[in-house]
């Protein structure tokens, strides 16, 4: 008895007071937040899948003109190609218009990437779907019966050389291939590229690599087998990329079949391009930079930088193609186009300034009123990178569906 006695306030120190000044901060800090902020945190707490969804259409689905805007898109994700903040765009129209969206089954984030897309692999639909913008490996005979004929196919892209540095780093296969004593890494990688391709790509490295299949490359042509180009995997599908002829016989099906092929580099003249395409307004692109990987970006020799032009060289014909199609577009757009593209980066530079200053202040109620458009402290929030935009389409569709979907999981 006389040790319960002893015990027991040890416990109410050690267990018992610190949850208890947690709970009261917890109350202080939400009673000082803006009402708004407030809601924001009760409805994202809240058990019900559907408050956050109501929650958001509420406050970004207004003052939007869909008279004459273009509403059928699929948009194919190259990895590493700031797609994620296309995307993001992408997502934020979708939602606001409540599109017929394409999307992974369950919790999924991928479309059976890196494999075609399977019907197993997205949520069904009664009626055509109006975009897809998830990671899925293009395939014209496979997607084209699921969307409209009017719909347009887009897709970004970037100079190898820079993506072969993020994907690298991204997939951490410096870490996989157990090269962290390396003075450099990725030289080390390119010097006996075939040893450590091996040891990446081999089944015991399959618990530490990210949604990676084994025998999948994220190093060699990754963005050409996004797009569709038949290089060898999975182990059944025709190789093109010892076929210079029939690469650039693909580029060319590529380009016919492509409305819009971003360019990184180019990454706002691209966003224009995206909006005169779609008939979309300014508001429709602005954005918020997500997904930004932190990697050194030191100059490389040519030396070094030849051995991953030839081991990804199917890669660099794309990328040359569609950056020469890209700098004709702009040099063809004139001084109409530049005009254009100088209102986008002041019009963006005032929507981040704006939204910078909401994120410090919490003002989610204030507004930024400019000549093309009227901007929200609330569709600040919902452009931050912070929103599941996917997750916030899958909850919606979960409750349009019901849960009547069995589930299935071929990749992530």
């Amino acid at each position: 008895m006389y040790a319960i006695v002893m015990v027991a306030p040890r416990f109410i120190i050690r267990r018992v007071i610190p949850v208890v000044i947690f709970l009261i901060c917890i109350i202080l800090l939400t009673r000082h937040l803006p009402v708004d902020k407030r809601d924001r945190t009760l409805a994202v707490s809240d058990n019900s899948a559907l408050d956050e969804v109501k929650y958001w259409e509420e406050r970004v689905s207004n003052d939007i003109n869909t008279s004459s805007e273009r509403t059928n898109f699929v948009f194919i994700k190259c990895m590493k190609c700031a797609t994620q903040t296309v995307a993001n765009a992408l997502r934020r129209f979708a939602f606001t218009r409540r599109l017929n969206v394409l999307l992974p089954r369950d919790n999924n984030i991928y479309l059976g990437w890196p494999y075609l897309m399977d019907k197993v692999d997205y949520r069904p639909s009664d009626k055509k779907f109006n975009c897809l913008m998830e990671h899925a490996i293009y395939s014209r005979n496979i997607m084209k019966p699921l969307f409209p004929s009017d719909t347009k196919y887009i897709t970004i892209i970037r100079e190898p050389w820079s993506h072969f540095q993020s994907t690298f780093y991204y997939f951490k296969v410096h870490v996989i291939t157990d090269m962290n004593n390396a003075l450099d890494p990725l030289v080390e990688y390119l010097k006996q590229i075939r040893k450590y391709e091996a040891i990446y790509k081999h089944h015991n490295s399959y618990p530490y690599r990210y949604c990676i299949p084994d025998g999948f490359s994220v190093t060699k042509n990754l963005m050409s087998h996004c797009l569709g180009m038949p290089l060898g995997f999975p182990e059944n599908r025709t190789d093109i990329s010892h076929n210079e002829a029939s690469v650039y016989t693909y580029l060319k099906q590529l380009d016919g079949e492509f409305g819009l092929v971003m360019i990184m580099e180019y990454f706002d003249e691209s966003m224009v391009f995206l909006k005169k395409l779609m008939r979309w307004s300014f508001k429709d692109i602005v954005y918020e930079k997500v997904n930004v990987g932190n990697y050194s970006t030191e100059p490389y020799p040519d030396s070094i930088k030849d051995i991953h032009k030839k081991w990804s060289s199917v890669d660099y014909l794309l990328y040359d193609h569609f950056r020469k199609k890209m700098e004709l577009k702009i040099r063809n757009g004139g001084l109409e186009f530049q005009n254009e593209l100088r209102l986008f980066k002041k019009i963006l530079r005032e929507v981040n300034r704006f939204c910078k200053s909401v994120k410090q202040s919490s003002r989610l109620t204030s507004k930024l009123t400019l000549r093309e458009f009227t901007f929200s402290g609330h569709e600040c929030a919902f452009m931050a990178e912070d929103v599941n935009h996917l997750e916030l389409l899958q909850k919606r569709s979960d409750a349009e569906l019901k849960g009547k979907i069995p589930s299935h999981k071929r990749t992530c």
